[in-house]
């Protein structure tokens, strides 16, 4: 029997740590080899099931409905990827048109959990704007049917000697809203004598009166503000997400407009989740907003619209144009349709 001695002690020993190392390496290589495989498999369906294509959309619907004078990019290439945890992240561009040229200005960051509620969105400026969102004045109190003041004249007057200052040899964008509730076919033919693009209306779909929504409230209650959509360009998508066509929003192609933003909105409300809606794409109360335009038709209360210098000064003979707000300025880019 051989007699136990250090060395071999340390030779055992040895072996044991040689032999555990070799198991660990093992181990630790066939797991990342079923992470690979798993996430090889994970991005295969992802793409096969096309969710990222399916979320930019909705995403770019969101963009153009919720924010005023900024649109989705449809044509921009995805940037878009699953977690292992089922995560979904996705970038979306964000573009503003100052007269005909189409500058991207943002992004959308989104990421998207397997539970709705703990999804994010942010949204990231490359360049500060002058004027980070417009926003609108409601008319009348939907709830009794009061008028309400506009804000002074004087501070319209202010916004309109911004565009006075500038060249007329520039373009710009404004927004304005409207001392009552128009039908957007009759807003959109009394904009059509002025060389200007209309790009986005505030609707009225049932705001405090239907349903409570965020809103806020100034000088003693004469101005309330409602978190709102906006009537915009039409997007219809085919169903592989291979496709698609876009209206412009003007007085020949309003009717297909409308009728094309409820099948968008039918199509979501029926679709997908709640949680999906709001915490995914912030399209809160759609259902409501839906049922109430399907049943009421179009209302809206304003317009940003955008064009030469010269040209939106001229609104200002408009009496029931209020609320006025400057945007961007650019240089002479214009061209006549």
């Amino acid at each position: 029997m051989t007699e136990w001695s250090k060395d071999k002690e340390k030779r055992v020993l040895w072996k044991y740590r040689f032999l555990l190392t070799a198991r660990i390496i093992r181990v630790v290589l066939l797991l990342l080899f079923l992470y690979g495989v798993y996430m090889i498999l994970l991005s295969i369906g992802y793409d096969f099931t096309k969710l990222d294509d399916k979320n930019a959309y909705h995403l770019n619907l969101a963009i153009d409905w919720t924010q005023p004078g900024l649109q989705g990019e449809y044509e921009r290439p995805l940037s878009g990827e699953i977690t292992p945890f089922l995560s979904q992240t996705i970038t979306i561009p964000i573009s503003r048109t100052i007269g005909k040229e189409e500058q991207i200005v943002g992004e959308w960051d989104v990421t998207k959990r397997l539970v709705n509620t703990f999804s994010s969105k942010e949204t990231i400026y490359f360049q500060r704007p002058s004027n980070q969102q417009f926003g609108f004045i409601l008319p009348e109190d939907p709830r009794t049917g009061k008028k309400l003041a506009a804000v002074t004249k004087r501070a319209d007057l202010q916004e309109w000697q911004k565009l006075e200052m500038v060249h007329e040899g520039t373009v710009a964008n404004i927004a304005f809203s409207t001392s009552n509730f128009i039908r957007p076919e009759e807003l959109l033919e009394r904009l059509e004598k002025y060389d200007l693009d209309v790009q986005w209306m505030p609707l009225y779909a049932g705001e405090l009166k239907a349903f409570k929504p965020a809103w806020t409230s100034t000088g003693g209650g004469e101005n309330i503000s409602v978190d709102t959509l906006g009537l915009t360009r039409a997007v219809e998508m085919d169903e592989d997400y291979m496709s698609w066509s876009m209206l412009m929003l003007d007085s020949k192609t309003i009717q297909e407009n409308k009728k094309i933003m409820l099948e968008n909105m039918k199509d979501l409300v029926e679709d997908e989740s709640e949680t999906y809606l709001q915490n995914v794409l912030g399209l809160w109360h759609l259902e409501e907003r839906y049922d109430y335009l399907k049943e009421n038709g179009f209302l809206v209360y304003g317009a940003v619209v955008t064009g030469p210098v010269k040209e939106l000064l001229k609104l200002k003979e408009e009496p029931d144009f209020r609320n006025i707000q400057v945007g961007e300025f650019e240089y002479w880019n214009w061209t006549t349709d």
